[in-house]
């Protein structure tokens, strides 16, 4: 929901009366949102833990800039209309959820861990690879994006 100001400080980003106030550096626009309350659903204990697990594992910085990179090829296509990722988080999630998809018995993501990954030679340890196998959409260029996780 895009905000306009009502006797707000004109550069005000924060927490306020139970909204979340941010500026997206893209566009520079004001935003806000209401702040998230958790429900207490039983998916969510395993889903908090194999977000902490993917995120434990600290991909180096050439990978993030690999995902950074493949963001603005992706961005690029005219089918990402309606599928717009903001940050490289996004993608790095969507490739390990959809990793575990494509192998169940093989990926537990809340007990992931780098060297299974690299033990195992699973398709996320570089974005081409991941590309690849089918877990991420071609981009035009993906064959550039082979740093390590």
């Amino acid at each position: 929901m895009k905000a306009t100001r009502a006797n707000l400080l004109g550069e005000f980003t924060g927490k306020l009366d139970g909204l979340i106030y941010y500026r997206r550096r893209s566009n520079g626009k004001l935003y806000v949102r209401r702040q998230f309350r958790f429900k207490n659903h039983p998916s969510h204990q395993g889903f908090s833990s194999a977000q902490k697990a993917i995120y434990a594992i600290n991909p180096s910085e050439g990978y993030k800039q690999n995902l950074k990179d493949y963001l603005n090829y992706y961005s690029r296509l005219p089918e990402s209309d309606n599928k717009s990722y903001q940050a490289w988080t996004n993608i790095y999630a969507k490739l390990m959820f959809a990793m575990q998809k494509a192998m169940p018995d093989t990926v537990d993501l809340r007990a992931i861990t780098r060297t299974q990954i690299e033990q195992q030679s699973l398709p996320c340890i570089t974005v081409k690879a991941a590309v690849e196998a089918g877990l991420l959409p071609k981009v035009k260029g993906y064959e550039r994006l082979d740093k390590a996780l």
